[in-house]
């Protein structure tokens, strides 16, 4: 399938998404069924199949250089970033900061590299991640957590008013502070949750745990189940191979995802206001931060360490492994940022405005990327 059929069959369903939310057909509250669905069922599966293939030392390399470029990534954008919005006072830098770092490299970037690129581009693409959901719920947590001045002030004139009213109490003035603490504690708890019990994160470990183990010398015992008679031995591990009814039963849900996310996404532009998200500066920088600059920065990283790779030969990173990147990026804000600007009341307005006029623009110049990409690599950094 060429490229414009795979790009024209997403931009179909994202205006079918948008046209039957516009007609009413769906309902607007529709997305978040589809975003859970896609979430808990569609990437854990996807993410687990594309392990179920053959391997080597080069090819594990490979996937190591990628995890470190994406905590390398998210180490550099996470201290630079906000020095581009350093004129903005700090709730709005916050908000911005945490906007053009993390992007919806799961549930808009991966069903987009998976149709482009297809089962190939699984690997990578979970192996990106698993930084990505580090620090998202780790220091997008902690930057978007963090109260404003104001909000400290009230805050501290509260708890003395508080035990004004209790005519000096200290036993009041102690439960208060440990409710603050027991909050504080219970959102550090969630996150942790969030990061470690993750479905898609534990479909990807387990899977990396079943592609790794096929180098453990001895382990190919099983005989092909699906070519019977072709004399190649598999690991009992490769379930694709071992045990076909279970792999087509994931097979089968992995083929939800990138349907059931381009139509979700194709919803969350019918539900927005573009005309008052266009009105605001912020949200044009903010958005052309996050779908330009932001993949620039992880197209040069990716750059860095392809030379490296390829000068000490100490691995080799290829075009699907560049574009996986660079097109994740590229991707809209996440939507926890979102979710953790409307809880901690930081500028929900602005992350919201600015993942609505991103995710327009991340559709137009997705395209742009692909072909930028697919330039850079087809050059000898990344061909051998």
């Amino acid at each position: 399938m060429s490229f414009l059929k795979r790009n024209l069959s997403n931009h179909v369903c994202y205006f079918l998404g948008w046209f039957l939310t516009k007609r009413g057909t769906f309902k607007k509250d529709w997305e978040a069924v589809l975003i859970k669905v896609v979430m808990v069922v569609g990437l854990p599966a996807l993410a687990f199949n594309g392990f179920m293939s053959d391997t080597s030392v080069g090819e594990v390399k490979t996937q190591l250089a990628i995890l470190l470029v994406g905590f390398l990534f998210y180490i550099i954008l996470g201290i630079i970033a906000k020095y581009f919005y350093i004129k903005y006072e700090k709730d709005v830098r916050d908000a911005l900061t945490m906007s053009t770092v993390f992007a919806s490299t799961t549930f808009f970037g991966i069903p987009i590299v998976t149709a482009l690129f297809g089962n190939e581009s699984s690997v990578p693409a979970n192996i990106f991640n698993i930084p990505y959901r580090v620090f998202l719920y780790s220091l997008g947590f902690i930057v978007m957590s963090k109260s404003v001045a104001p909000l400290i002030a009230t805050e501290v004139q509260t708890v003395k008013t508080t035990i004004v009213d209790v005519g000096q109490n200290s036993v009041m003035a102690q439960q208060t502070v440990g409710e603050i603490k027991a909050a504080k504690k219970k959102a550090v708890v969630t996150n942790l949750k969030q990061i470690f019990l993750n479905p898609i994160l534990i479909a990807t470990l387990i899977g990396f745990t079943f592609w790794v183990t096929q180098l453990i010398p001895g382990i190919k015992v099983v005989p092909d189940q699906i070519k019977i008679g072709s004399g190649k031995l598999f690991s009992p591990l490769r379930l694709d191979n071992t045990f076909p009814p279970l792999f087509k039963i994931t097979k089968t849900l992995e083929g939800i995802c990138t349907p059931l996310a381009w139509l979700a996404i194709g919803i969350t532009l019918a539900k927005g206001n573009f005309k008052e998200a266009m009105a605001d500066k912020k949200v044009w920088y903010g958005t052309m931060m996050k779908v330009i600059f932001a993949p620039t920065v992880g197209l040069l990283l990716t750059i860095v360490f392809a030379a490296i790779g390829k000068t000490t030969g100490a691995w080799h990173l290829d075009t699907i492994g560049l574009s996986v990147i660079v097109i994740m990026l590229a991707a809209p804000p996440a939507s926890v940022i979102v979710a953790y600007s409307i809880n901690y009341k930081k500028q929900p307005l602005l992350t919201s405005n600015l993942t609505l006029t991103a995710t327009l623009f991340s559709i137009i110049v997705l395209p742009i990327w692909v072909i930028v990409t697919t330039a850079i690599g087809a050059t000898s950094l990344f061909t051998y």
